[in-house]
């Protein structure tokens, strides 16, 4: 996203945007006029469908109209932001934002242009959380069809980007549910993928988490402080992504958690992963958009199915359970998702929000669940695991985990 700006002169949906966001997230007596907000948001941006509306022509009097047009999309940006994934017709505006920086991007920029570049690196990012919780096919290309838009190939933010746009063109439209879908049924299930899972799909897959791997691993070499907010940027990513790769996996394989095709060294990688990723809020107290809350909540689910099904964790392995490991496994398991479930109720967002959604879905799955007594009591760690359970793993990296320190 561009730094911090002015605008002396900000155009209608800008406004609109920035009127949303600030209400959205101000006190209870301004968060009562955010729907109203969105309202008019919503029919400012319809407005640039319409041809010779006033909101959707730049008027030459007040600014230029390449300022017009940057102050435009930002302000499909920042609405993006707060409404991706729960809105669906964020695709749509993603779109029409495209449309206007391929018309109005000038030919070159100097000191004193606005940053058109950061603008486009942040309707991709939008354009491919979006995209990921539909599993639809991306709108942004990851490759500018403009110079003065491009990103270095080094940069960090195109090298996740572009390994997130491979893997969501590869699987659209293969009818696999999407992570979005978990939301609007009473239980985790998975119908299957129309067309069988092919050596190709597999090739592209294991790519994509070595890659992302890698990707941590070149970052984690160029941070000098272990708690700093960038640190904690590039963890929250790989962790949220490594999910996402997941979570594509096993529907195309058409399977889930306890599904016969699952190997236990898989069902292993995908529990420790969604656990991993449940965590985050111990480590990283800044997650705030929709994209980590989906990601999160959708982890959470994944652990509760663990919890239905007797599976439990301790110093990083999976466990069937046993008297002693249940009530451990279940305290710990618990009082994360208890922590995520009580983070989304403190969001002070208009109602019907996206938190509230998140928050029916989890509350549901929390009823099926059988648990001990969650009393903490210090079991004895099993000498012996089970020499039938494969304890190798799939497809990322089995360090990676192992070295992240969660406090608490």
């Amino acid at each position: 996203m561009p730094d911090k700006q002015t605008f002396s002169t900000p155009q209608p949906i800008l406004l609109a945007s920035i009127l949303y966001c600030s209400s959205s997230r101000g006190p209870p007596d301004v968060l009562e006029i955010a729907p109203q907000f969105f309202t008019v948001l919503c029919n400012a941006i319809a407005q640039l469908s319409i041809p010779s509306s006033e909101i959707g022509t730049p008027r030459e009097s007040t600014v230029s109209q390449e300022e017009w047009a940057f102050q435009t999309v930002l302000g499909i940006v920042l609405a993006g932001l707060l409404t991706e994934g729960n809105i669906k017709e964020t695709g749509n505006w993603i779109a029409i934002g495209y449309r206007l920086m391929l018309d109005y991007c000038p030919a070159h920029v100097d000191d004193t242009s606005r940053e058109w570049r950061k603008l486009f690196s942040g309707i991709q990012i939008v354009d491919l959380e979006h995209s990921s919780i539909y599993l639809s096919c991306p709108v942004i290309p990851i490759e500018a069809p403009l110079p003065i838009l491009r990103m270095s190939p080094l940069d960090q933010l195109y090298k996740l980007s572009r390994m997130m746009h491979t893997g969501l063109s590869h699987f659209t439209g293969r009818r696999l549910p999407t992570i979005w879908s978990c939301f609007q049924e009473s239980s985790l299930s998975y119908h299957g993928s129309a067309t069988s899972f092919t050596a190709i799909d597999g090739i592209l897959i294991k790519d994509w988490a070595k890659q992302l791997d890698d990707w941590l691993q070149e970052f984690k070499g160029k941070m000098t402080e272990p708690d700093d907010q960038s640190s904690k940027l590039v963890l929250r990513q790989y962790v949220l992504h490594r999910l996402l790769v997941l979570s594509i996996y096993h529907p195309a394989r058409s399977g889930n958690l306890w599904a016969h095709s699952i190997t236990s060294n898989e069902q292993e990688e995908l529990l420790l992963s969604a656990r991993a990723t449940l965590k985050l809020h111990q480590h990283d107290d800044s997650i705030w958009a929709n994209w980590d809350l989906i990601m999160i909540t959708w982890a959470a689910l994944i652990v509760l199915q663990g919890l239905q099904g007797g599976v439990g964790e301790i110093d990083g392995k999976i466990y069937r359970h046993t008297c002693s490991s249940q009530a451990l496994t279940a305290f710990l398991d618990m009082r994360n998702i208890r922590l995520h479930l009580d983070i989304l109720k403190q969001k002070n967002e208009p109602k019907p929000s996206l938190c509230d959604k998140l928050i029916a879905r989890l509350e549901d799955s929390l009823q099926d669940i059988s648990t001990p007594d969650f009393t903490y009591v210090q079991p004895g760690h099993p000498t012996v695991m089970d020499p039938t359970f494969d304890y190798s793993w799939q497809l990322f990296d089995q360090v990676n985990l192992q070295q992240i320190q969660f406090p608490g």
